[in-house]
C-alpha cells in the first residue's frame, strides 16, 4: 500500500507556495544567519583599525553594526536552526543571491552611521566593493576614517572568493550539501573539482589566494608602501577589485616597481587558480596547455603592446613609460581591476576602443575577475569559426574542439545563453541610463563596467571622475547589474521569476 503524501503546511496554503519551497525556508534563513554572522565578526578587522588609529566616530559606528548584525545573527541562527543535509539547488540559489543582498545591505551600514553617505550611495559603494566593481561615490577618498577605508577595500577581498565558497570550507562539520552552494555561486562554465570533496576543494582555493594575498602583501611593503596601504591595495589588486587608499588610485606612488608588482598580481589574480594547484602537484603541463589561460594571456599581452606603441606615437612620453601605463592600464581593465595609473581618455580614441572591448571578456574563469570570462570568448570564436567552415564545406565533419577535446553541445548552449541574457541585460541598462539623463557614451562604458565589474569607464565616469553626480534610478540600475554580473547572471535572474517561488 502506497504511503499517504504529507498534506501542505499552512504556510503553502496560504501563500500559494510549493510545499517542497515552504519547507527550504527554514534552511536558507539558517544559513542567511550564519553568513550574517560571518560578516559581523569580518568587522572586527576594520574595527581594530578604528581603534587603532584612534577615531571614536568610526570606532561607535563599526560597533554599533556588529551589536545589531549579531543580535540579528545570534536571534535567527536559535530560532532557524535545522537540519542541513537535505539542502536542495533550488535552496542553494536562494541563500547565494539573498545572501549576497543581505551582506551588502549591513554592509553598507557603517557609511552611514559614520555620516559619510546617505543609503542610496552607501548601497551604491558597499555592492562595488563586494562585487569587487570599483565604482565610487566617494569625491575624497583620502578624507575618509581609516577604518572606514580599510573596511571600502576589505569587501574585494571578502567578495572575490564568493561568501559561500567560504563557508563551504567550514560547513561539511554541519553536514551540509556543500555541492548545492558551490554551484550556486562559482564562477565559471562548470564547477572544477580538485578534490573528491567540495569543501577540500575549496580549502586549496582559499591555500592559494591566501598565498597570493601574503605574497602581494610582502612585496608591496618592499616597495614603501605602509601596513596600512599595502593591505588595503592588496586587497583591492587579488580581490580584482580596484579600490585604492589615495584619489589617483596606484598613480599616487610614481612607483614603476609598484606598477609592474601590481601588473603581475593581477594577471595571477585572473587567472584560473585551478591551474596553480596542477602547477603545485607537478602537472605544470596542465597548466601551459590551458586553451584559456594561453588565450587570455595572449589578449593581453597583444593589447598591450598595441595601447603602447599607439601611446608612444601620439604622445611625448617615453616608451618605457608608454609600455609601463599601457601594460598597467589593459591589465587592470581586462582582469575587472580598475586601478589606474594614468588618464587614458587622454590618449588616441582608438586606444580607448580597444579598452572598452576588454571590459566585456574579463579574466579567466575560476579567478577572481569578471565580466563573462575569456572562456567564454573563445568558445563563442570558435564556434563561429566553425559555422564558417561548415558553410564553406556544408559536408564537412568538424567539430568544435577545447583543450584537445570536443566541446558538448551543452557546454555551447550554455555560452550562448549566457551571452545572450548578458547583451540583453547590458543593452537594457544602457537605454535606462540613458533616460536619467547621462550621455550615451557614459551610459555604455557605466553598464558595461558594472556588469563586468571594472570600475573605471569612459566619459563622464572615467579614470579621473566618479558615480556620485548620477541619478538615483541609474545607481540603482547599476548596483543590479554589479549584482547580477557577479553571480554570472542566471542566480539572481532566477529568483526574481514567478516560477522559481511555485517550484
Amino acid at each position: 500500500m502506497a504511503a499517504a503524501r504529507p498534506a501542505p503546511s499552512v504556510v503553502a496554503t496560504v501563500t500559494g507556495l510549493h510545499p517542497a519551497t515552504v519547507g527550504g525556508m527554514r534552511r536558507v534563513a539558517f544559513l542567511l544567519c550564519i553568513l550574517l554572522l560571518g560578516e559581523t565578526a569580518s568587522m572586527t578587522a576594520p574595527l581594530a583599525v578604528a581603534i587603532g588609529y584612534g577615531d571614536g566616530r568610526d570606532v561607535e559606528s563599526f560597533a554599533t553594526t556588529m551589536f545589531i548584525a549579531g543580535i540579528v545573527g545570534t536571534m535567527g541562527f536559535f530560532l532557524f536552526r535545522t537540519d542541513l543535509s537535505s539542502l536542495t539547488r533550488h535552496d542553494g540559489i536562494a541563500v547565494v543571491a539573498l545572501g549576497w543582498l543581505m551582506v551588502c545591505l549591513f554592509g553598507s551600514i557603517p557609511y552611514v552611521l559614520e555620516g559619510q553617505l546617505g543609503w542610496l550611495n552607501a548601497w551604491f559603494e558597499t555592492v562595488s566593493g563586494f562585487t569587487g566593481t570599483g565604482s565610487s561615490v566617494i569625491p575624497d577618498i583620502e578624507a575618509m576614517p581609516r577604518g572606514l577605508l580599510f573596511w571600502r577595500c576589505f569587501t574585494h577581498w571578502l567578495g572575490a572568493m564568493g561568501f559561500l565558497v567560504s563557508f563551504v570550507a567550514l560547513l561539511p562539520l554541519l553536514g551540509i550539501g556543500a555541492m548545492q552552494l558551490y554551484r550556486a555561486e562559482a564562477p565559471g562554465l562548470e564547477v572544477d573539482r580538485l578534490r573528491p570533496r567540495i569543501s577540500s576543494t575549496a580549502r586549496i582555493l582559499w591555500t592559494i589566494y591566501l598565498t597570493l594575498s601574503v605574497a602581494l602583501t610582502v612585496l608591496l611593503l618592499l616597495g614603501g608602501m605602509d601596513w596600512y596601504d599595502a593591505l588595503c591595495n592588496m586587497f583591492a589588486a587579488i580581490g580584482t577589485g580596484g579600490f585604492s587608499t589615495r584619489n589617483t588610485s596606484i598613480g599616487w606612488w610614481h612607483s614603476a616597481y609598484i606598477d609592474w608588482v601590481i601588473v603581475l598580481f593581477l594577471w595571477l589574480s585572473s587567472t584560473n587558480f585551478s591551474l596553480y594547484w596542477f602547477l603545485a602537484t607537478g602537472r605544470p603541463g596542465r597548466f601551459f596547455r590551458d586553451a584559456e589561460w594561453r588565450f587570455y594571456t595572449g589578449v593581453l599581452l597583444c593589447s598591450s603592446l598595441f595601447v603602447a606603441a599607439i601611446v608612444w606615437a601620439t604622445s611625448t612620453v617615453s616608451a618605457s613609460a608608454a609600455i609601463r601605463n599601457a601594460f598597467f592600464t589593459v591589465v587592470s581593465l581586462a582582469s575587472t581591476t580598475g586601478f589606474v595609473t594614468a588618464d587614458y581618455e587622454k590618449w588616441a580614441p582608438v586606444t580607448q576602443f580597444v579598452l572598452f572591448m576588454l571590459l566585456f571578456m574579463g579574466g579567466c574563469a575560476g579567478s577572481t575577475a569578471g565580466a563573462m570570462k575569456a572562456i567564454r570568448v573563445l568558445l563563442f570564436g570558435k564556434q563561429a569559426t566553425h559555422e564558417f567552415f561548415r558553410t564553406m564545406h556544408p559536408y564537412g565533419v568538424t567539430k568544435v574542439r577545447l583543450n584537445g577535446g570536443p566541446v558538448t553541445g551543452e557546454m555551447m548552449r550554455s555560452v550562448s545563453a549566457f551571452m545572450g541574457l548578458y547583451l540583453g541585460v547590458y543593452m537594457v541598462s544602457v537605454g535606462v541610463v540613458s533616460l536619467t539623463g547621462a550621455d550615451f557614451a557614459t551610459a555604455m562604458s557605466a553598464a558595461a563596467t558594472a556588469m563586468g565589474g571594472v570600475g573605471p569607464g569612459l566619459g563622464d565616469i572615467g579614470p579621473m571622475d566618479n558615480f556620485l553626480w548620477m541619478a538615483p534610478a541609474a545607481k540603482l540600475v547599476l548596483t543590479f547589474d554589479m549584482l547580477a554580473g557577479r553571480l554570472e547572471l542566471f542566480t539572481l535572474m532566477i529568483i526574481l521569476t514567478p516560477a522559481y517561488w511555485r517550484r
